[in-house]
């Protein structure tokens, strides 16, 4: 397909850019790392548009360099044990749990299932895993047979999602699974009526198994705790929700405690803050790590018994932590560029590392020593431009905020394209595959990556944006977006605000003030109410804004009319018909909106896609509607904006 556009854009070159982000494999995960090597997760685009997943497997050979062993197609998760790894794969309709050898050899099958595997957690000993599993097409039918001969999936209660209508799913299953190939034993731990699993699992002790569960209230909100199960005691349980944090993410640990991701729970319309926790044994109170300058940090291995690994967001990046639970410090381990994902064994740490203008890198760095082996690296064309890390103070903001400019090597740029981060607990620390800036760089234009109130790694301007996203957040984006367009001189180019779920939120939102020419946002909640009411996952919703029945006028106050985006503004709006969280409705209400006040607006929906957009063909496809776009309504602005300023 042959691309046209105005003089001085790039066009051809900003899409080569983006056909290699939708061809190149992605690393995405450390699986496992063990004293066998490690493996690493890597989504491949096939032919057909789609990814497949891949575990391969690295080793270090005897100079200390790293080499790949071995790949299994199809393998999505996995764990180290003695002499090799269990491994998660799909085949023939069915989720295989094998146990492979680190040399390679053959497999040997130790459990299948028509649904799905959740965690696999290596008994304390060895000899032995537990797999949480689900399968689907299990609950939905009404008690009494009301709706027999209907394809009608019934429920009671305030946790009904449409997630669950299109494909209900069983309840999850535990299975306590030998190694040596024996027949698994299926446990059946006693859940209380009102408790629901929620698939994780991680060992306390070799009789101690925890399981994650969740409380789901009439009034939509819903608390995370855990079950202890002893597993040769009857299979009886003891359960365990604080009063102050939900915990999840568990992180088993060498003593007899597993470490937890600790989120607080809402009280008095607070902001939230994450902490990590660790939990023991004997199910007492769990006991808080408050890390230094107020870090969110999140548990991801431990370094012996007492020392917990974490990672945490500080201004750039997500880096990595060593806490000493014998003195309370917090001391960082160097790494390259932000963390993505981490596995812990021996003092080192299977790192992978991105930053906006950097690919993944997968490393193998020293938690005392510091010093990195290199592993492998994603591959990408050179970039086009440079990038430049620019803090900033707004005035009636809590806290410091920042902004990343990327500039076009060549020229003047010839226009501004805005990317707000989805989230809004997010940031722009790591490479991005789909709102990758360096495309539109490309092109010819410059590309502001704003981190407004709520990003991950500035906690001291939470309340900024807490229940404030149109008053706090959009806002403080629009003047962030003002200081970084005065400071590179950039105030009188065309410009572009894009952004994907809350990022359209603040695409459409910062449109009044900053009057763009040309608007693009995926699905973007604009109407909170319907969305809250709507989503998936309404608990969240509640979580920040409360009851949307009570807090009605919190909710709309922070919705959006259409009317924000001027007539004539060109926008592209685009939604998966699969999204669970926010409902596809909200794109075509905004859509039909936008028409009626004479916006030229234009809707695209994905009809494989869920929430972000996920598969390759479908990326290379958006890029290629809103590069052009981009070029259509930019270079044209700029040229006109030339010639009224020459003299």
């Amino acid at each position: 397909m042959t691309l046209t556009a105005p003089a001085g854009v790039r066009l051809a070159e900003g899409m080569a850019l983006a056909e290699s982000h939708c061809t190149e494999p992605r690393p995405t995960e450390v699986a496992a790392y063990g004293d066998d090597g490690l493996l690493l997760r890597v989504d491949v685009p096939t032919r057909h548009g789609a990814e497949q997943p891949h575990l391969v497997h690295y080793r270090r050979r005897p100079d200390g360099t790293w080499e790949p062993a071995w790949t299994l197609p199809w393998g999505t998760q996995a764990l180290a044990v003695p002499g090799g790894y269990v491994c998660v794969r799909r085949a023939d309709g069915r989720t295989l749990v094998e146990l492979r050898p680190a040399d390679g050899g053959p497999e040997q099958l130790l459990l299948s299932t028509r649904g799905r595997a959740g965690t696999l957690a290596l008994r304390p000993g060895g000899g032995w895993i537990a797999v949480t599993t689900s399968t689907f097409g299990g609950p939905g039918e009404h008690p009494q047979g009301l709706l027999a001969g209907s394809d009608a999936v019934w429920a009671e209660g305030s946790d009904m999602t449409l997630s669950h209508a299109k494909q209900p799913q069983g309840e999850w299953q535990v299975h306590l699974v030998p190694l040596d190939g024996t027949a698994p034993r299926l446990l059946t731990p006693d859940v209380p009526a009102d408790l629901a699993l929620t698939g994780e699992a991680a060992w306390a002790t070799p009789a101690t198994l925890f399981l994650g569960v969740h409380r789901h209230h009439r009034r939509g909100t819903r608390d995370f705790g855990l079950l202890s199960l002893a597993v040769d005691g009857g299979e009886a349980t003891r359960a365990l929700f604080s009063g102050t944090v939900d915990l999840c993410y568990p992180v088993p640990g060498p003593a007899g405690q597993v470490a937890y991701l600790g989120t607080t729970r809402r009280a008095d319309n607070e902001p939230v803050s994450q902490i990590a926790c660790l939990v023991g044994e004997e199910l007492g109170r769990p006991v808080l790590l408050a890390a230094e300058n107020g870090l969110w940090q999140r548990p991801v291995g431990w370094d012996g018994p007492r020392r917990l690994v974490c990672t945490a967001e500080s201004g750039p990046r997500r880096g990595l932590y060593l806490h000493d639970l014998d003195h309370g410090t917090w001391t960082p381990v160097p790494t390259r560029a932000s963390v993505m994902n981490a596995r812990i064994h021996a003092g080192r740490a299977a790192v992978l590392t991105s930053a906006p203008d950097r690919p993944p890198v997968l490393e193998v760095t020293g938690l005392h020593t510091g010093t990195g082996e290199h592993v492998v690296s994603a591959g990408t064309p050179p970039l086009p431009g440079r990038l430049e890390y620019r803090p900033q103070r707004i005035p009636g903001m809590d806290g410091d905020v920042a902004s990343w400019v990327c500039l076009p090597d060549r020229g003047r740029p010839l226009g501004t394209v805005v990317l707000y981060h989805g989230g809004p607990f997010k940031s722009w620390s790591e490479w991005s595959w789909r709102w990758n800036p360096w495309p539109f760089v490309a092109c010819g234009f410059a590309v502001v990556l704003v981190e407004p109130p709520l990003s991950l790694g500035y906690p001291d301007a939470v309340r900024t944006g807490w229940r404030q996203w149109r008053g706090g957040i959009a806002a403080g984006a629009a003047a962030q977006v003002e200081a970084v367009r005065a400071r590179e001189g950039l105030l009188d180019s065309p410009l572009a605000l894009m952004g994907g779920s809350f990022g359209g939120y603040l695409a459409l939102t910062t449109a009044d003030s900053l009057n763009p020419d040309l608007v693009v946002t995926h699905a973007a909640p604009l109407d909170l109410t319907q969305v809250a009411e709507g989503s998936d996952v309404g608990w969240q919703w509640i979580r920040e804004f409360g009851d949307p029945t009570e807090w009605r006028p919190l909710y709309q106050l922070n919705s959006l009319a259409p009317r924000a985006v001027r007539p004539g503004t060109r926008v592209l709006l685009s939604h998966g018909l699969l999204d669970g969280l926010v409902p596809p409705t909200e794109t075509l209400r905004t859509h039909r909106a936008l028409a009626r006040q004479g916006v030229r607006s234009e809707v695209a929906f994905f009809r494989s896609e869920a929430h972000p957009l996920s598969r390759p063909g479908n990326i290379r496809a958006w890029y290629r509607w809103v590069l052009s776009a981009a070029a259509d309504e930019l270079a044209p602005a700029a040229t006109a904006s030339a010639e009224e300023t020459r003299p």
